[in-house]
């Protein structure tokens, strides 16, 4: 008797979301660029300005005139049961607040935001997270 196919598991609708702003936000970079960006090494360069500003636009939690919408990814990303929210809050709004006073434009202010968050435990988390997702754990 034939073993029925193992089905995939299904993905999370906030995994497939990250998964269609990655592949939206990628589609004009080089596949060594794209490769850069799925191992999560953002480089100050234009081209990855570009896609950090559209791949956070794209999910609705970058906003040109506000920045980031720090309580609108914490709950995206599972809310406080996944992130914490007494830490993450402050280093996503202090980030937003440093970039904005030495950006020029909105895409070097996204990129200066989402570059300070990196360096902060929310970015250990989101490294973590987008890992998973990219390779389908998530």
């Amino acid at each position: 008797m034939a073993r029925p196919t193992p089905t995939p598991p299904l993905r999370a609708p906030q995994s497939l979301a990250l998964l269609r702003a990655r592949d939206q936000c990628s589609a004009h970079l080089s596949h060594a660029q794209r490769m850069r960006m799925d191992r999560m090494q953002y480089e100050n360069l234009p081209h990855v300005q570009r896609y950090v500003h559209c791949f956070w636009s794209r999910l609705q939690l970058w906003h040109d005139g506000t920045g980031f919408d720090a309580l609108g990814i914490v709950h995206s990303f599972g809310g406080p049961r996944r992130l914490n929210v007494e830490q993450a809050l402050p280093a996503i709004n202090g980030c937003n607040a440093k970039a904005r006073r030495v950006s020029h434009g909105v895409s070097d202010w996204c990129y200066r935001a989402f570059a300070c968050v990196l360096k902060t435990p929310v970015g250990d988390w989101y490294r973590r997270h987008m890992a998973d997702v990219i390779n389908g754990n998530a």
